[in-house]
């Protein structure tokens, strides 16, 4: 692995030499740019970790270089310094006040120059993750905020939806009622009673439908914003997730049957439970746009398997398969083959990074054309928390 990208701004081919023979020595990866007009251009493409700038150079000189990349904002944070034989006091102030961080008299000794890189990377890394950090920490109270959001409209929810039970019930008592019972001795009591028998169905059935509804939505919605270890029955899990897949995508006539062969049906899990629903609705996602595109209907099967040590999940389709020879790329960052139906080609990366990483598991996937497509992952039973969990 390289130590660090550094981008050599230099004009003399002897001292470019000298610069680039000592770098990779040392195992950073080393571009190099003739003047500053050619480093501008390169930043994109190369995206250093470090700059060492020349600072008397044909066309755009260093001073001039340095200060265009500190007023980018997207550059700005690239510690940069002077390599000059310019060393009198104005000079070097000039180069701090433009935005260097520290400046190596040229010629250089290969020692001073490495150290002088090592520790502006080590700041500038330790800066970085100080920055990740706070994002971390910020992002991790809002997800506690939304997540005492999302608990406090679920219970309000129910609330009106006991109600409704409740109603529903008293309907039904009065329904059996003699008094309303006599209305049964004429035509038009008899159908009066059976339309309220069937009003009263009809809320109940759909009051019970609405509850379960907001409970799935309580149980994957805060198990995914706050994702903290916990001990949960797999087999829930994956009934929640694609029961909140097919009500949220009615749309697609998607069929999804779970296959439950855990050995004690439940399978009690210690892991992310937020991390697994994300897993299986970016898979059910995928199916629906790439297995079976244009709203066709389909079905998917998820089967849970498990042994003393582990568990397994297959999601499989029976649509129109993978091709060949863009099998092995399905799990790349940006790979994609359906940017035309909304795709980003970050679906199956995530799903990657999610299973290896955070359930500690691996995956695989298996497609043949017109046949269909199977993503089996394995992961343990009781996952380990990291000793230094963010």
């Amino acid at each position: 692995m390289s130590a660090g990208r550094i981008l050599v701004v230099e004009d003399s081919p002897p001292s470019i030499q000298a610069l680039v023979g000592v770098l990779r020595d040392q195992g950073y990866q080393v571009h190099v740019a003739t003047n500053g007009r050619k480093a501008l251009e390169k930043l994109d493409s190369i995206r250093p970790d470090l700059i060492l700038l020349d600072v008397m150079m044909p066309e755009v000189d260093g001073f001039e270089t340095c200060a265009r990349i500190k007023a980018s904002t997207e550059w700005c944070e690239i510690p940069i310094i002077f390599l000059t034989s310019k060393t009198e006091p104005d000079d070097i102030v000039r180069g701090f006040e433009v935005g260097a961080v520290d400046y190596v008299a040229k010629p250089f000794h290969a020692h001073e120059l490495l150290a002088r890189v090592s520790t502006h990377l080590a700041i500038h890394r330790l800066r970085r993750e100080n920055e990740r950090l706070i994002r971390t920490e910020s992002e991790l109270a809002r997800h506690r905020s939304v997540a005492q959001m999302v608990a406090g409209v679920a219970h309000e929810i129910n609330t009106p939806l006991g109600i409704l039970n409740t109603s529903a019930s008293l309907l039904r008592n009065w329904l059996a009622s003699p008094v309303l019972a006599a209305l049964g001795e004429t035509r038009e009591g008899q159908a009066m009673l059976e339309d309220l028998r069937d009003a009263g169905d009809l809320i109940t059935r759909n009051a019970a439908r609405a509850h379960k509804l907001v409970q799935d939505f309580k149980k994957v919605s805060v198990h995914q914003i706050t994702d903290a270890l916990e001990q949960v029955q797999l087999i829930g899990i994956v009934s929640e997730t694609a029961h909140l897949f097919q009500v949220s995508n009615r749309e697609s006539p998607l069929e999804v049957k779970i296959l439950n062969a855990l050995p004690d049906q439940q399978g009690t899990w210690l892991g992310y439970p937020g991390s697994l629903s994300q897993v299986l609705l970016n898979l059910l996602s995928n199916a629906q746009r790439y297995a079976y595109p244009g709203g066709a209907a389909g079905k998917v099967e998820i089967e849970l398997t498990g042994d003393d040590q582990r568990y397994r999940i297959s999601v499989r389709d029976f649509g129109a398969g993978i091709p060949p020879e863009n099998l092995p790329r399905v799990f790349e960052p940006f790979f994609t083959t359906g940017r035309g139906q909304g795709g980003s080609g970050l679906g199956m990366s995530i799903v990657h990074m999610i299973v290896t990483a955070h359930l500690q598991g691996e995956i695989s996937i298996e497609s043949n054309a017109h046949k269909g497509t199977t993503v089996a992952f394995w992961f343990p039973r009781r996952i380990t928390e990291p000793d230094h969990a963010v």
